[in-house]
């Protein structure tokens, strides 16, 4: 049995090694596999029914996550986005116009400007897509480090579904979790669909 020490080494060092890894993969095949997971997503009758859908801003070599931003707001359903507003705080707010309402914030992260966004709240929340560093096939998730998304996923409705959205080498045998880490119910990769049998 690991103790908390190792188990955060353990992150510490696998964050950096997927990190890299995802970061290899070429602009072009990232686009296109992004496309790929994307159009899994939109035949989702948990996404076509949600009026109401938590996203994420891509950043650095994440999926990109713009094309489900698109694709939500040109079928009337409204996107909400996550702002960080303190330490370990995470707000989320309404965006209809990303173009118009977003800036830079945390760690340089697109997040919608306080100004021209309405807030959120979690019973808002129809459908959660979230994003992660790795997964593996029991759907256990490693986040960035700052476990925003493990307390905004513990306080989020048990009925809303939770996806989160990577690439296949993001898929690994076993994550290191803590107490603390919370599970995702479906994970969408290019080349599979993994869920919770109960979903």
């Amino acid at each position: 049995m690991k103790t908390d020490k190792e188990t955060e080494s353990s992150k510490k060092n696998l964050r950096k090694k997927i990190i890299s890894l995802r970061d290899s993969i070429p602009e072009k095949q990232r686009i296109s596999k992004s496309n790929i997971i994307a159009s899994k997503l939109f035949k989702n009758e948990n996404y076509k029914a949600a009026n109401n859908v938590l996203l994420f801003y891509p950043f650095g070599s994440e999926v990109d996550t713009r094309i489900i931003i698109n694709d939500a707001l040109l079928n009337k359903k409204k996107i909400i986005l996550p702002r960080v507003t303190g330490k370990n705080i995470i707000e989320i707010y309404f965006v209809s116009d990303p173009r118009k309402e977003l800036e830079p914030g945390f760690f340089g992260i697109m997040e919608p400007i306080l100004q021209k966004c309405k807030p959120a709240s979690l019973k808002d929340v129809d459908l959660a897509i979230i994003p992660g560093v790795c997964f593996d096939r029991d759907l256990n998730r490693l986040g960035y480090g700052g476990g925003f998304y493990d307390r905004l996923l513990s306080k989020l409705n048990k009925e809303v579904l939770k996806i989160s959205l990577c690439f296949n080498i993001q898929i690994i045998e076993n994550v290191p979790v803590s107490n603390y880490d919370m599970k995702v119910d479906m994970i969408i990769t290019e080349n599979d669909i993994l869920k919770d049998l109960d979903n």
